[in-house]
């Protein structure tokens, strides 16, 4: 077994015991139209949603987590329209607190600003060396937004990769954000990524 294999497996077993705690778990989301409040994706297949206020997951209140293969192995954020109070992400560790806020967004934002937050609201989420490129626009329901990729680190350094798909209309910020290791995870679950994304419908 590699390293990189070792440390999922281990961080994986570790989740599913807390996971394990909780009250609820992960309920289906089946293909087609899934809702993040007003802002919509088109799934081509079933995903899994975990339930809300699982703060290990990093949700923000308005944010909502789809994966295929569990958290650590591939997640797609999808938020709904974000105001200036309202977080993408808050620290799976330490909440989002006065003493510890979540980085908030702003009514808007340039398209290099929206890139900059999300990489910004992504180190949130204990990854490091947040990096991203290849910054494509796009045009959802007649909103301009942009779609790039990320990369980073995890703690343990496992090599994470990302695409991340950002629209500002009538002064709300909409997300969709996929992260998964670098190997195998990020490159099979790509495809149902783009897919979603493309499908996006703002109201």
């Amino acid at each position: 077994m590699t390293t990189s294999a070792l440390k999922l497996g281990t961080a994986a077993a570790v989740f599913a015991l807390l996971l394990g705690a909780c009250a609820t778990g992960p309920t289906l989301a089946p293909k087609g139209a899934f809702a993040s409040g007003k802002d919509t994706v088109t799934l081509d297949r079933d995903w899994s949603l975990y339930p809300a206020g699982l703060i290990m997951t990093g949700m923000g209140p308005k944010t909502k987590l789809l994966t295929l293969d569990g958290p650590l192995l591939n997640r797609l954020y999808v938020s709904d329209g974000l105001g200036a109070d309202d977080p993408l992400f808050i620290s799976p560790t330490k909440g989002d607190s006065s003493s510890n806020p979540a980085p908030r967004g702003k009514a808007n934002m340039s398209l290099s600003e929206q890139i900059e937050y999300v990489a910004t609201a992504i180190g949130t989420l204990d990854y490091q060396k947040v990096q991203t490129s290849a910054p494509k626009p796009v045009t959802v329901g007649g909103a301009k937004g942009v779609r790039f990729e990320i990369t980073a680190k995890t703690s343990d350094g496992l090599n994470v990769h990302g695409l991340a798909q950002a629209v500002s209309k009538g002064g709300l910020n909409y997300y969709v954000v996929y992260l998964a290791p670098d190997n195998h995870y990020y490159n099979a679950s790509l495809p149902a990524v783009q897919a979603a994304m493309d499908g996006q419908k703002l109201p």
